[in-house]
């Protein structure tokens, strides 16, 4: 029943939210990934997606009751061990995340206006490169002419 997840998820992310600052911020999805909710219920004249029974289509609207989330359940599931499993879960996502976007040299740099790269730049040889700030179009056309009898690197 994603009703009765759908308002375990909400509250588990205003708890979530307080205890990971500084984090990534946290999908309804991804805590649902985490919690399994069983519910034990009577529902007055059900409607299922088959003979089989196996999902109720029956709108939440039509239960014939609300089903009301107790301070004292939520303050269980806070001292469960779901919070902590969902965080180090985000933790693992983050270090995930760092370790795609660090680490590796490029060749050469594109898509920067104006930009004229050393040779060597993200190579082996790249400590032999020298980095030349200009303030304008001219100036830079006064270093590049330089460069050119000096040698490019």
């Amino acid at each position: 029943m994603n009703y009765i997840a759908d308002k375990v998820t909400a509250r588990l992310v205003e708890i979530l939210k307080k205890k990971n600052k500084g984090g990534s911020e946290l999908k309804p999805a991804q805590i649902k990934n985490h919690i399994s909710v069983f519910v034990n219920c009577l529902i007055e004249n059900p409607t299922f997606d088959s003979q089989t029974k196996e999902f109720l289509t029956s709108r939440p609207k039509e239960f014939g009751s609300d089903c009301i989330l107790s301070d004292s359940f939520m303050k269980k599931i806070e001292k469960s061990e779901v919070v902590e499993n969902i965080l180090s879960f985000v933790r693992f996502k983050q270090n995930q995340d760092l370790n795609k976007k660090g680490g590796t040299k490029k060749k050469k740099l594109t898509g920067i206006a104006k930009l004229d790269d050393a040779n060597f730049a993200g190579s082996a040889k790249s400590n032999l490169c020298t980095l030349i700030l200009t303030e304008g179009d001219s100036a830079k056309s006064l270093a590049m002419s330089g460069i050119s009898v000096v040698g490019k690197f």
